[in-house]
């Protein structure tokens, strides 16, 4: 049994693979890059390459995703290599999913069971988050903060009580993490014509911090006037 299997989510060990099989990205970059975990230039990847190692992955595999179809490899492989080429191929299809609902294309035809249901939503939230970023341009849209990693795909309706609703990007704004945190807090939210609408928590300090805040719109798929009506009275009244 390999040890390092039962310490990450699926989501991570697909990341993983999918890093390798895919990108063709060392053991170092993948460990650093998708796990989080430090990589020396001594001995680093070891982690990374134990994990590929569990599914019969070595360095013959590295990249091989670019020039072979996953069904025709599928059919030639066997035991743990099999099961993550199905996994791998079933991501490949949540990713599909998910793009098409930010779409809204049918996807009646999509039927999905390798992977489990959380890294399904793990997928969808990546899939909407990327999307958002792209027509807010990578900005948030109440300030000029502009750092991936600083900027949230931030639901109107939150994830969590509005299944129908997660992956409408008319549900989503991009936001920095401040200003996400005020808006998911209730401190303010966005009237009918965009503007910052302040919530009963939001105190003289919070005002002059978002006073002179106007809404950018972003490429498309302007936030839904009805589902912010719905934030305010939740949350901010």
């Amino acid at each position: 049994m390999n040890r390092y299997i039962d310490k990450f989510t699926e989501e991570e060990i697909l990341k993983v693979i999918k890093a390798y099989l895919v990108d063709g990205l060392s053991h170092r970059k993948i460990q650093s890059q998708i796990l989080g975990l430090p990589a020396p230039d001594n001995g680093g990847g070891y982690v990374v390459m134990n994990i590929l190692h569990y599914f019969n992955i070595k360095g013959d595999k590295k990249g091989i995703l670019t020039s072979q179809n996953i069904n025709n490899l599928i059919k030639n492989a066997t035991g743990n290599y099999c099961m993550g080429l199905k996994k791998i191929k079933a991501y490949f299809l949540e990713e599909t999913k998910a793009e098409n609902i930010i779409k809204g294309l049918n996807t009646d035809n999509i039927i999905n069971t390798e992977i489990t249901t959380l890294t399904k939503q793990r997928v969808g939230q990546y899939k909407l988050r990327e999307y958002i970023l792209d027509i807010y341009e990578h900005k948030c849209a109440l300030c000029d903060i502009d750092k991936d990693d600083l900027l949230v795909c931030s639901h109107i309706v939150p994830w969590r009580t509005d299944e129908k609703n997660r992956l409408n990007p008319k549900n989503a704004i991009c936001l920095c993490a401040q200003h996400d945190r005020l808006f998911d807090r209730g401190y303010f939210s966005l009237d009918e014509n965009y503007n910052i609408k302040y919530g009963v928590k939001a105190d003289y300090k919070i005002i002059n911090l978002l006073k002179h805040r106007n809404f950018r719109k972003p490429i498309e798929n302007l936030p839904d006037k009805q589902l912010l009506k719905v934030h305010f009275d939740s949350y901010c009244k």
